[in-house]
């Protein structure tokens, strides 16, 4: 960690001063410098498992090394010597030029605390002698901090016991404390490229270097290895080709991201690995603009055509256009995490991009944006500057219509031209190759997603079911993704699960009509990835290395904080521990492995917060994976669950809805309402099943998408974190080179400097410490081994050792390397310069070697001419042998290939042979066939007998003229024959399959048609006994009404009807006894009907029959024609109305038998009462 304010400034004090005592007591000058040893060598492990702790006697000087030029050499010569005049003169004086010459000498003091006596005596002897001092003595600078958090330079006027008086840069004198003073640099050290440079290392002066150089629009600075980008908010003139060329010629090595992409491609191709390029920092530090310019150079260094450059930049254009969006913090915030891979060929050409993208958290913007926000770029730019024509046929508005880009107040960013950015992004499409009609459809569902989002939804029922309202959103909506009104209007409003559709309420179809939204833009970004990848594949050349490009997200605090920024900050948590770790740790834990003296500088660390996300089984991640899973799991015992795990951990707190998160960068409160609904992230099927049947061309984005839901049930944040560490492994895998865009101001102004924002950013990303270890570290290394088989060529024969280490050490004494520059390890040695003069003297040495070896071997060939022949002859020879070797070998090869070949050859003749044959021998079979025929039906006489056999000769001869004729002809017509039977037999394939394909469907009709049957059959039954149970209970009514009812009681208050078996009843009002003469005739009315209804019954029942087996009859193996299946379904639609139309006969004769009932005992009521039930009871027993 840094060292306190007081403790940087006491013991800079000090060492100030000391030089002053030095100066005075004559130390300075009078002894020589003792000369550099080397150091003692280190005790050799037997293991290299167990290591000696520092063996290392000698202390090693950790001093910064000053270069001055001959000038400044001559006049510090001069100096020194009126000093020793002026000492002898008048000891007690001070002068100006021997105190300012004394602080350049001690340009390199470090900052040590000494200790607490050591202290008191300078401060003593400062106050003793510092009225000595004149006014030119106002050379010591200072920081004072006069009002909190603001440093000003100040110098030195006078001192008084702990407090001194300091004039102000405008004039004012103050009085402060001595340990609120912090030293200031020279103002010749201001601005210099690296922090590391600056003679004091403090909080004032790393503030002020940085703001100096953005004050004059230098927006790179180095802070050892890595790179400082403060963004600048507005173009700065620092790229292009010229600066492009400057650094591919290493005519500039001024800090700028054209440096380390260059530093990248040269380390590839010298070493052969491969190299990462980590680009880190807040949201709105610059990270996008600063990949871009990276991606830039690679591509005009290593590509050797315009096209693949042309390509890389346009692809930026259409990724920043769909996955870009503004945020409160940034005009431009890159809503996606991007890893490009440029692939270079052994010659370091491009052979190929491949940009790869986080796939999950790209669609919550869609729907939802904050106040002051703004939704992806794209909406905006299609809007302003779609032409007239495209507006018209997208039906395109305002974007203030739009509810999805309305909602949050902001429509427009200053400076940015949406109508431009549109045409450069239709010239990106044209660039890559993506046809106008493709776009065209792109275009079509974002004007699609647009007018999703107008849709709404009315109440239709009391249960407050909804349904999307017929209006201008809905009826464009389903015109551009080519679906009908219908199927969209019942997608939005119902959910079918397991095969059951469920009406849905206002708030759950407006989650769906979301969801749908969403789905598209992330279907249409993960095509468009896919387009951009296979627009840069390139040529088929295999990579030989890669350069890796990280872009990740930046960390972010809002007021309101979800599911979104939970993942970024935790991938920003995840990056961070990997950039202290390579930075700040593993050096320095390979110093101490290695036995090195080092003063290791403690660094922060964030592990527990990388805990908090990651420990099993009882980190978030887990504990929200879990929760995701469960069917139980709501957000209330989802923030139950992890304030009883998590309260434990340090960077912990929850409370009510909410928890919170103290990360490296600060402390981050987030809503747990809706983030398990979020992280289970469940893509309904009817959703992919309608974007399917869309008469789209670009349909087939749910195909993609589909899959992977198939494939994979992982959570989002699993999948998230799986992603990342796939990443950072790669990473750990490569030379890595670090930029971290600082973020200047918080309002994204030009030329504004907030030194606080600036300090805060600084101070989290640990870049003070890097600085700190790049002070003092080695950063070059060589093993033993290595430095004396590379270097072992600057010793003599006789000075060479078989120990490495021994060879090694005998080279740097010999040629006189400070040891201040160097440590010797156990098993390396770490260098902190000199390697190259070295590396000089190595080259010298080469080439020395090589002219004496020329002009030895050239004297050689002069003296012994004779031996051109010699070796004329002796390559002949050799290549005469080779010939032979070779021929040998392709002699065996034939040899052993030529039994199997003859074989098949043999067989194919004889086979040939044999057809020929066959049709020679058939052929005149048939001849003499017919010969004989003619022979007995005509005369025999010799002259005919003769003339015949003639005729038989000379067709012979004509036979055996025209057999190499025929032979051709039975090859050709094999051949055809051949080729014929081979499409016979892809036809009888295609057929087979078919058939099966027609007894499957068979199967499938005659299972269906015999349920039919049965269900029909189970009807009649239920209607028989129906009618079974009327004609009973109204026989039992005529005899009990001839007699009356004794009791002269009423009716019951209802009937069970037919309808209960549905569980209805129909109320019934009481009626009072009717005379018997009238129920007679009504009995005799009602008895006629229901006999006429028994009638009925049997015969539909009877006709129905016989129209099903005239449907089912199919034969066996012949799939059923349409005729068929269309008989079925009219069949089944006139079973349904006539049963329809029975059942309500049936019902008006039950009203009829109601009617007339009269009077009758309790006994009697009790038993009119229930046939009806009876039957109830039955119909729910038995499914109708």
């Amino acid at each position: 960690m840094l060292s306190s304010p007081h403790s940087i400034a006491r013991s800079s004090l000090e060492e100030m001063l000391d030089s002053l005592r030095q100066r005075d007591e004559g130390e300075g000058g009078e002894h020589s410098k003792p000369r550099d040893l080397p150091p003692a060598l280190p005790s050799r492990p037997t293991s290299k498992a167990r290591l000696p702790k520092r063996l290392i006697q000698a202390k090693l000087a950790m001093q910064h090394v000053v270069s001055h030029n001959s000038h400044n050499s001559h006049n510090s010569a001069n100096k020194k010597q009126e000093r020793g005049q002026e000492a002898a003169a008048a000891p007690a004086g001070k002068s100006l030029n021997s105190i300012g010459q004394r602080l350049l000498e001690n340009g390199g003091a470090t900052l040590a605390t000494p200790s607490g006596t050591e202290l008191n005596n300078s401060i003593s002897y400062f106050v003793k002698n510092v009225k000595n001092l004149t006014q030119e003595c106002n050379i010591l600078s200072v920081w004072c901090n006069p009002r909190e958090d603001h440093w000003e330079l100040a110098k030195i006027k006078s001192t008084a016991g702990e407090e001194a008086s300091v004039t102000l840069s405008d004039g004012s004198a103050i009085t402060v404390s001595t340990g609120e003073l912090l030293p200031a640099n020279t103002e010749s050290l201001d601005g210099v490229n690296d922090l590391v440079e600056l003679q004091y290392l403090n909080k004032p002066s790393v503030l002020h270097n940085l703001q100096y150089r953005y004050r004059n629009d230098v927006i790179y600075s180095k802070a050892g290895p890595v790179l400082l980008s403060i963004n600048p908010f507005k173009d700065v003139n620092i790229y292009g080709n010229d600066f492009v060329k400057a650094y591919k010629e290493k005519s500039s090595d001024k800090p700028h991201v054209y440096g380390v992409a260059d530093a990248a491609y040269h380390d590839m191709m010298k070493d052969g690995g491969n190299q990462s390029i980590i680009i880190s920092g807040e949201s709105g530090s610059g990270k996008t603009v600063t990949a871009k310019f990276a991606m830039q150079y690679l591509a005009i260094v290593g590509s050797q055509n315009l096209r693949i450059k042309t390509k890389l930049v346009q692809a930026s254009c259409i990724l920043e256009a769909f996955g870009n969006a503004k945020t409160v913090r940034n005009n431009n915030s890159s809503r996606f995490g991007k890893l490009i891979d440029i692939n270079y060929n052994a010659d370091g050409i491009i052979s190929g991009v491949c940009i790869q993208t986080c796939k999950h958290i790209t669609k919550s913007r869609v729907s939802q944006i904050s106040r002051g926000e703004r939704s992806y770029h794209v909406f905006y730019q299609i809007i302003a500057g779609a032409p007239p024509v495209l507006k018209d046929m997208l039906s395109l508005k305002m974007a203030s219509e739009y509810k999805y880009l309305n909602q949050s107040g902001c429509l427009k960013i200053n400076g940015v031209d949406d109508a431009h950015n549109f045409i450069m992004l239709v010239d990106a499409f044209d660039s890559l190759g993506i046809p106008h009609e493709v776009q065209e459809n792109v275009i079509e569902w974002l004007a699609a997603i647009l007018w999703l989002g107008n849709i709404s939804f009315a109440v239709i029922d009391k249960e407050e079911h909804v349904q999307p309202v017929d209006d201008e959103a809905s009826r464009t909506a389903a015109r551009l993704m080519g679906c009908n009104m219908d199927d969209l209007s019942e997608l939005l409003s119902t959910d079918k699960i397991h095969n059951m559709t469920i009406a849905l309420t206002s708030h759950q179809a407006t989650v769906k009509r979301d969801a749908l939204a969403k789905f598209i833009y992330e279907s249409l970004f993960n095509w468009l990835v896919q387009e951009v990848n296979a627009s840069l594949k390139g040529d088929n050349q295999p990579a030989r290395h890669t350069i890796s490009i990280i872009d990740i997200f930046g960390f972010e605090s809002f007021q309101k904080n979800s599911f979104q920024q939970l993942l970024i900050n935790y991938a920003d948590e995840r990056l961070q521990q990997h950039f202290i770790r390579h930075l700040c740790k593993l050096e320095q834990e390979e110093y101490e492995l290695d036995g090195v003296h080092w003063k290791k500088v403690e660094s922060g660390d964030n592990q527990e917060c990388v805990d908090l996300f990651e420990k099993k089984p009882i980190g978030l991640i887990s504990i929200l994976d879990e929760a995701s899973t469960s069917s139980e799991a709501t957000d209330e015992t989802f923030t139950d669950k992890i304030k009883e795990d998590l309260s434990s951990n340090f960077c912990f707190s929850c409370e009510k809805g909410t928890f919170r998160v103290r990360h490296y960068a600060g402390e981050v409160r987030y809503n747990a309402s809706g983030l398990l609904e979020q992280n289970s992230d469940k893509l309904q099927f009817d959703i992919i099943q309608f974007l399917s049947s869309c008469k789209k061309p670009l349909n087939q984005l749910a195909s993609g998408v589909m899959d992977q839901v198939q494939t994979t049930s992982q959570s989002v944040v699993v999948k998230f974190k799986d992603q990342l560490f796939n990443r950072i492994q790669r990473l750990d895998n490569s030379k890595q080179h670090f930029i971290r865009c600082i973020k200047p101001n918080t309002k994204q102004l030009p030329g504004s400097y907030d030194i606080d924002v600036v300090w805060e950013q600084l101070k989290r990303s640990q870049v003070m410490e890097t600085v700190h270890i790049s002070k003092s570290r080695y950063p070059i290394s060589f093993t033993h081994q290595e430095f004396a088989t590379r270097f072992g060529c600057l010793l003599s024969d006789n000075l060479i050792s078989a120990d490495p280490l021994r060879t090694s050490v005998s080279i740097l004494q010999m040629h006189g390397v400070p040891t201040q520059m160097y440590q010797v390890g156990f098993t390396k040695l770490f260098f902190q310069g000199q390697v190259d003069v070295l590396e000089n003297w190595r080259q010298e040495v080469l080439d020395g070697t090589r002219a004496v070896e020329n002009v030895f071997l050239g004297g050689q060939v002069l003296d012994f001419p004779e031996s051109d022949s010699g070796i004329v002859t002796l390559q002949s020879f050799v290549r005469g042998e080779n010939a032979r070797k070779e021929f040998n070998v392709l002699k065996k090869q034939n040899q052993e290939m030529a039994p199997s070949s003859l074989d098949e050859h043999l067989t194919t003749i004889v086979h040939l042979q044999s057809v020929i044959r066959g049709w020679l021998a058939r052929k005149y079979f048939n001849h003499m066939q017919r010969w004989k025929k003619s022979g007995i039906d005509s005369s025999r006489t010799r002259r005919r007998s003769h003339s015949k056999s003639s005729g038989f000769k000379g067709l012979s001869q004509e036979n055996i003229q025209m057999l190499p004729q025929n032979i051709e002809e039975l090859q050709k017509r094999v051949v055809k024959a051949e080729s014929l039977l081979r499409e016979r037999d892809l036809e009888n394939t295609a057929l087979r399959e078919q058939v099966r394909q027609f007894e499957t469907r068979l199967s499938e009709y005659e299972t269906k048609m015999k349920v039919v049957e049965e269900m029909w059959q189970s009807q009649m039954a239920s209607l028989q006994m129906s009618l079974a149970a009327a004609k009973k209970s109204l026989s039992s009514g005529i005899s009990d009404g001839q007699t009356g009812r004794p009791d002269g009681s009423v009716s019951p208050n209802c009937y069970d009807s037919e309808d209960n078996i549905s569980g209805i009843q129909t109320p019934v009002q009481m009626t009072p006894l009717r005379s018997g003469h009238n129920r007679r005739e009504n009995n005799g009315v009602i008895s006629n009907t229901v006999d006429n209804l028994s009638i009925e019954l049997e015969q539909r029942k009877q006709i129905f029959d016989n129209d099903v087996k005239a449907v089912i009859n199919v034969n066996p193996g012949h799939p059923p024609s349409s005729k068929q299946i269309e008989d079925y379904k009219r069949l089944k639609k006139k079973f349904e109305v006539w049963k329809k139309e029975y059942k309500h006969r049936l019902r008006e004769a039950k009203t009829t038998l109601v009617s007339a009932e009269t009077g009758g005992g309790g006994d009697k009521r009790a038993k009119n009462k229930n046939w009806w039930g009876k039957l109830s009871k039955r119909g729910k027993e038995r499914p109708v």
